[in-house]
């Protein structure tokens, strides 16, 4: 072989190496195998085989770690951060901890933040990785915190993930030992004065102090917590003021009462020195308060001479609009609490009156709301001293009207102010009766939900002005208006607890179906999906009071509310006190629009009828809870109606809830017994419900004698029920035995015969047919004991009064065979 076929071979070779470390595999095999050809005993063809031999068996990440960190290739670091977004993605433990060492290794010269968001990424899914940094972080906590805070805030998540997992670490008392010292120099980062040191900062102490505050809040000291206040500033970003109010609230439920000591010192001392930046830091914590620490926050409020004092503090600081922004924002938050309500009503009246007035900025809007909140919510915002009642109204319905000028605007924040002093001033019947007659106000609103299910402080606060808008007011018993009439008495007020009668039902009824017309049902369908459980909760209870009235109920099952109750109902399976009451209201809900809807149109192959029936036998446990008892009765109506289509439903009810209902038969109320009775008498056109009668044993006959008995009740529709049931089980000879061996069982049957209206008639002659018709000498012993119960007499007697062909066919029929 010639020295040039040698030399030729060898370039190959290298190329070959040149062609796969830049990822071009196929065109690197294929030029080595040329140089093999060439010259098979290279030397440099068979280092250059050996070497793509070896590089097979690494990782295809490390691979581009390797490209991104030696050859400065951010298309390689581009390729490596895709393959790791994808969760699901397997990496080893050796290639995590290969490549977060490499990325760490060469750190100080790396030029780009691909590096830090590879680190990150690793950190979160590579448990080798993370035993790696472990290690690291045990040996030289505060060096390694420097090289990760270089690489920016995802390395420091990433980091954060490490502390956190305890399999990361060669022992416990270890990752806590780290995990505070990290904590402390994240602190440390808050004091700086770049905006993005403390949103990276904030963001790995609410994520450390959330997961551990009970040991974590003893690191936080005076200066720190100083510091981590200041961060609730209104005028930081959005997501920084949302992470300290996290890491404050953390703190303060561990920490208690020297929290609530160092957060009085706090606010104190910046609202003394009395500076425009000292109030607006002050004023700018005390709202952030207000909502996580209620108890807190209003002991700071109602301080002596404290809310007396922000008039003619913010009086002498009338310019500085910043200011004045967080002293509304602290009231407006501290109207969560009725003391603070009425301080603020009693000192603050004027000078949030003039704001409203003189303000040309968004300052005015915020005042209205505390204004709103401090004269529209509930009798008590009605009784300031040295003001009238009318005069109150008469704010309010002026502050309405600012409110729907406001929700007009472009502006997001705007509106959001407008949304939120409409969630309050609709608590007024006069303004709920303005607003549910505003056809473009409910258009606009509906509009505002439609486009913002992301924002939950305004689907939260529209949601609200439609619940206030078609809420009843509760059905209250005799009981219960004489303990509201005293406890008037107690508080010296006067013993008037009539309704206002803008909210008597037929009003607010009439709001339901603005409410409804408007296309509210599709909004909170769609708006649903992304919302808060309790702004969830607050869509349930409109719907419910919505499919209140019977007319509206087949409306709500067009435009997809079924669907959408039976997926609340299903969605809400914890067993918190919030999701238990979500699922009783879905269910409540759902049965008001069975009862009146066609089951054929409500549901399909694709929505079965059976989805319906657990959440309608779960509210037949609570009987004489709320309302009386509503919910379960109007489940039994929905149940009943449902029963009326086919044997596979009726039969998925008696498996699932036959001994609730059948203690229900015997309820002391007098509707849901009826409405039982009437469930019952539907089951018993499945052969699974005859069986329930007929199967011949002692619990058999039990239950026939109770229906004997309530077909001799008082109550019209519950005989008529227990009637209709007996001339279908009747038809059993099983039946007819127990009915003949019972006492008065066949009178009963015979004084249905007896009645004045046809229906009932129909049903006695149906039964006694069925007796002496009866099979063998079951029948013939039926005919006798009709015949000795005077049966002759009570048939004739019926056909003389009877005009109803299809009794008189059956009552001759009767007659004949008793007469033979």
């Amino acid at each position: 072989m010639s020295g040039e076929d040698k030399e030729r071979a060898s370039k190959l070779a290298k190329r070959a190496l040149e062609l796969v470390d830049s990822g071009q595999l196929e065109d690197g095999a294929r030029t080595l195998r040329e140089a093999a050809s060439i010259s098979p005993g290279n030397a440099d063809v068979k280092a250059s085989l050996l070497k793509i031999q070896q590089d097979e068996s690494v990782s295809p990440l490390l691979k581009l770690c390797r490209k991104l960190v030696f050859q400065e290739d951010e298309n390689a670091g581009k390729e490596a951060l895709r393959s790791l977004e994808h969760s699901d993605v397997q990496i080893s433990e050796t290639s995590g901890r290969e490549c977060v060492e490499l990325l760490f290794d060469h750190s100080p010269s790396l030029k780009t933040t691909l590096h830090g968001e590879i680190v990150g990424r690793l950190l979160r899914q590579s448990l080798g990785a993370r035993k790696y940094v472990a290690a690291k972080l045990t040996d030289e906590t505060a060096g390694l915190f420097i090289t990760v805070w270089s690489l920016g805030g995802d390395a420091i998540q990433g980091l954060i993930a490490v502390l956190l997992d305890a399999s990361a670490w060669s022992s416990d008392p270890t990752r806590r030992e780290c995990e505070e010292r990290v904590f402390e120099l994240l602190l440390s980062k808050l004091t700086r004065p770049a905006r993005v040191d403390k949103a990276v900062a904030i963001k790995a102490i609410s994520r450390l102090i959330a997961a551990d505050s009970t040991r974590l809040y003893t690191v936080i000291h005076e200066s720190s917590f100083d510091a981590m206040l200041s961060l609730l500033d209104i005028r930081e970003p959005e997501e920084i003021r949302s992470l300290a109010t996290l890491a404050t609230a953390k703190y303060l439920e561990a920490s208690k009462e020297t929290g609530q000591e160092m957060i009085s010192k706090f606010t104190s001392s910046k609202v003394s020195k009395g500076a425009g930046e000292d109030l607006i830091v002050a004023f700018s914590a005390a709202a952030a308060l207000f909502p996580i620490s209620p108890s807190v926050a209003s002991a700071l409020f109602l301080t002596d001479g404290f809310v007396e004092s922000l008039a003619p503090l913010l009086e002498r600081n009338t310019k500085n609009l910043e200011a004045q922004r967080a002293a509304l924002e602290m009231l407006s938050a501290a109207c969560i609490d009725p003391s603070c309500r009425e301080a603020i009503g009693k000192a603050c009246s004027r000078w949030l009156s003039d704001v409203v007035e003189l303000s040309k900025d968004q300052n005015a809007g915020l005042a209205a709301v505390v204004l709103a909140k401090v004269r529209g919510v509930g009798e008590s915002a009605r009784e300031t001293k040295g003001q009238k009642v009318e005069e109150e109204t008469q704010g309010v319905e002026e502050l309405v009207g600012m409110f729907r000028v406001m929700m007009a605007k472009e502006d997001n924040a705007i509106v959001q102010r407008s949304i939120e002093g409409l969630a309050y001033t609709s608590l007024q019947p006069r303004v709920k009766e303005e607003l549910a007659n505003d056809g473009p106000f409910l258009k606009k609103l509906l509009d505002i939900l439609n486009r913002s299910p992301g924002n939950s402080t305004l689907a939260f606060g529209g949601l609200t002005i439609i619940a206030n808008l078609t809420n009843y007011l509760p059905n209250l018993s005799e009981e219960q208006k004489r303990l509201g009439q005293l406890k008037a008495y107690a508080n010296a007020k006067k013993a008037n607890i009539e309704p206002d009668p803008l909210d008597a039902v037929d009003r607010v009824t009439a709001r339901c179906k603005l409410v409804l017309d408007a296309g509210a049902v599709p909004v909170l369908v769609s708006s649903s999906k992304k919302v808060s459980p309790t702004a969830l909760g607050l869509i349930l209870s409109i719907l419910l009071s919505l499919s209140r009235h019977q007319k509206h109920r087949g409306q709500i099952a067009q435009q997809g509310g079924v669907k959408f109750l039976l997926q609340a109902h299903i969605s809400t399976a914890s067993t918190t006190a919030g999701d238990a009451r979500a699922r009783v209201i879905a269910a409540h809900a759902l049965a008001r629009i069975l009862v009146s809807t066609n089951p054929d149109h409500a549901f399909s192959s694709a929505l079965p009828i059976s989805l319906a029936i657990r959440p309608l036998l779960s509210l037949l446990d609570d009987e004489g809870a709320e309302q009386q008892g509503l919910s379960v009765f109007e489940s039994l109506l929905a149940l009943t109606n449902l029963a009326s289509t086919n044997d596979e439903t009726r039969d998925l009810i008696i498996r699932i809830g036959w001994p609730r209902i059948e203690e229900l038969l015997l309820s002391n109320m007098v509707p849901i017994q009826r409405a039982a009775v009437e469930l019952v008498c539907n089951l018993t056109a499945s052969p699974t419900g005859v069986e329930k009668f007929a199967d011949g044993t002692k619990q058999a006959s039990s239950r026939l004698h109770i229906l004997l008995a309530l077909a001799d009740v008082e109550d019209y529709e519950t005989r008529r029920a227990a009637a209709g049931a007996l001339a279908v089980l009747t038809e059993w000879d099983a039946v007819v035995l127990t009915v003949m061996g019972r006492e008065r069982g066949v009178t009963i049957l015979l004084e249905l015969c007896r009645e004045e209206k046809d229906e009932l008639r129909h049903r006695g002659v149906v039964s006694v047919r069925n007796i002496v018709c009866a099979s063998g000498t079951v029948g013939v012993a039926g005919a006798q004991k009709v015949k000795g119960e005077g049966g002759v007499e009570v048939l004739k007697g019926m056909l003389r009064e009877t005009r109803n062909p299809e009794v008189l066919q059956i009552g001759v029929e009767a007659l004949k065979v008793v007469m033979q």
